[in-house]
C-alpha cells in the first residue's frame, strides 16, 4: 500500500475537493437513475440549496483531513474555501444532513467501487478482521445513552484493555479493497456475525484468524452459499494446516491487517467520534468510503499533474 494515501499531504487540498465532488455527485446521479428518479434521488420536499453531494464531499473532507471534528472542518472551509462550498451549513444542519445520508454513503461506495473495477468479479478471494470501535470508556459504559446491554461490553486482548462498544468487521480484497463491512455489538464471538457479513455472496475463499474459527457456521456458509472460511486453527490443533498453506493464510491476513492499519491511523475508524446509533454508521461508511477512494484519487491526480 506504499503512497496509497501520499496524495493527502501532497496535493492541494482543492483539486481533492474537486475530484472527490465530481466522483461523488456522478455515483449520486447514477444511484438515481438506476433507482428510476434521474437527477432526482429525493422522493420528498424541495431541492436542498446545499446538496446531499456536496455534504458527502465536505463528510469526506473533514474526516480525511480533521480527524471528524466537524466544527474545525467546517470553519476551515468558511475561511479558506468558501468559493467552493458558497452555501455551506452551519455545524447542527450539517450535522443531521450528514447523519440522515449514512446508507447513501454507502451506497456510493459500492457504486464508484465497481464502476472503477477496483475489485475483479472473477476474484473469489475475500480477507476478513475485525477493529474494535469504542463506544465511551468502560467506566462511564452504565451511563452511555447510545448502547446498553451486556452485549457490548468486551475485552481487546490485544492491547489488554476492557472494550465497552462496537467491532468493525470488514471484508477486503488480496489487493486491500474493502468489499463489506458491518458494525456488530463487541462482546460476541467474531464467528457469529459472519453470516451477516457474508449475506447475499457466494463461491468466496474467506482467509481470516483464529478467532473467526466456527466449525458448525463455516459447515453451514460452505453447504448454503459454497462460501469456504479458512480461520487459522491453533498450531497444537487435532487438524494442523499444511506448512506452506499456513504461510499462505498468514501472508494474506497481513493484507487485511494493513488495511485496517491504514484505516485507524489516517482515518481514524476506531474513533468516530458519534453520539448516536446514525451517526456510528454514517462516520464509519464515510471512512471506508475516503480509504477506497485513495485508489482513485491518487491515480486521477497523477493524470492531471502530467
Amino acid at each position: 500500500m506504499t503512497g496509497l494515501t501520499d496524495f493527502i499531504t501532497k496535493a492541494p487540498w482543492s483539486d481533492i475537493l474537486l475530484i472527490w465532488f465530481v466522483l461523488v455527485d456522478d455515483a449520486y446521479l447514477g444511484l438515481a437513475a438506476y433507482y428510476g428518479r434521474p437527477g432526482r434521488p429525493r422522493q420528498r420536499g424541495p431541492q436542498p440549496t446545499f446538496t446531499d453531494s456536496e455534504v458527502i464531499t465536505v463528510a469526506l473532507f473533514i474526516d480525511t483531513f480533521f480527524h471528524g471534528h466537524e466544527a474545525l472542518g467546517l470553519a476551515f472551509l468558511r475561511q479558506y474555501h468558501r468559493d467552493l462550498f458558497p452555501r455551506l451549513l452551519p455545524h447542527g444542519q450539517f450535522n443531521a444532513r450528514r447523519r440522515a445520508l449514512g446508507l447513501l454513503i454507502e451506497q456510493i461506495r459500492q457504486y464508484l467501487t465497481y464502476r472503477y473495477d477496483l475489485i475483479d468479479l472473477q476474484d473469489d478471494v475475500r480477507l476478513v478482521d475485525s477493529a474494535p470501535v469504542p463506544a465511551c470508556t468502560y467506566a462511564r459504559a452504565p451511563r452511555n445513552a447510545t448502547f446498553a446491554g451486556a452485549e457490548y461490553y468486551s475485552v481487546m486482548p490485544c492491547r489488554k484493555a476492557k472494550l465497552f462498544g462496537l467491532r468493525l468487521q470488514v471484508l477486503v480484497t488480496a489487493a486491500q479493497v474493502v468489499d463489506r463491512w458491518q458494525l456488530v455489538p463487541a462482546a460476541p464471538q467474531e464467528a457469529k456475525a459472519l453470516p451477516g457479513l457474508l449475506a447475499d455472496t457466494e463461491g468466496l475463499e474467506v482467509f481470516g484468524d483464529g478467532s473467526f474459527h466456527d466449525p458448525l457456521i463455516e459447515r453451514d456458509l460452505e453447504r448454503k452459499r459454497t462460501v469456504h472460511v479458512w480461520a487459522t486453527p491453533r498450531r497444537d490443533s487435532r487438524q494442523p494446516w499444511p506448512v506452506e498453506f499456513r504461510r499462505l493464510a498468514t501472508r494474506l491476513r497481513l493484507r487485511v491487517e494493513t488495511a485496517l492499519s491504514v484505516l485507524a491511523t489516517v482515518f481514524h475508524i476506531e474513533q468516530p467520534g458519534a453520539r448516536s446509533a446514525d451517526g456510528y454508521v454514517a462516520r464509519v461508511a464515510t471512512r471506508l468510503l475516503a480509504y477506497n477512494l485513495c485508489f482513485i484519487t491518487g491515480p486521477l491526480l497523477a493524470q492531471l499533474a502530467g
